[in-house]
């Protein structure tokens, strides 16, 4: 079996080096829209504390009229 001659080895290393770009460049579109959605779900933490930390509340003054409502001495 003879040796690929070195044009042919460099063309299948041009090869590979288009395919990695474009990987790369895939992957890097793929970072930044995480990293977009990371900085959205920053902004939603807070409101989702803030709507988890009302319903609490309520529950619990909800609970305290009904405890009130139904205790019997």
């Amino acid at each position: 079996m003879p040796m690929p001659e070195l044009e042919e080895r460099i063309a299948v290393l041009e090869a590979n080096q288009v395919f990695m770009r474009q990987q790369l460049a895939e992957m890097n579109e793929k970072v930044s829209e995480m990293h977009e959605l990371m900085l959205t779900a920053k902004g939603a933490k807070w409101a989702i504390l803030g709507v988890a930390s009302l319903a609490g509340f309520l529950a619990a003054k909800f609970g305290n009229i009904i405890a009130a409502f139904t205790y019997k001495p």
